[in-house]
């Protein structure tokens, strides 16, 4: 369980919202196509679109992952540049 909770802390070690937010969008993505597509069959009879949910859903669900994964990324990016530069003045400074 220690894994799961770390990988929701940032570089700080604190939990960041971004990545809270993108854990959870990610359980929503997996879950709610499959829930739409059940109450769609319950809805229509029963029929299932093979060919529209093997095109749709993992383009939705990369674009989901992959924007959030490169923003958290990038930020995490950032403060780690900012520290070093932090530490680099600090040391410098009399």
């Amino acid at each position: 369980m220690k894994a799961w909770s770390n990988m929701l802390r940032g570089i700080s070690g604190e939990l960041e919202i971004g990545r809270v937010l993108l854990a959870g969008s990610g359980v929503t993505g997996i879950t709610s196509p499959i829930a739409f597509q059940i109450t769609d069959m319950i809805h229509n009879g029963y029929h299932f679109d093979v060919t529209a949910w093997c095109l749709a859903y993992p383009g939705g669900l990369a674009a989901l992952s992959g924007i959030g994964v490169f923003a958290i990324g990038k930020k995490d990016n950032a403060v780690a540049k900012a520290k070093a530069t932090d530490a680099a003045t600090q040391a410098i400074a009399p």
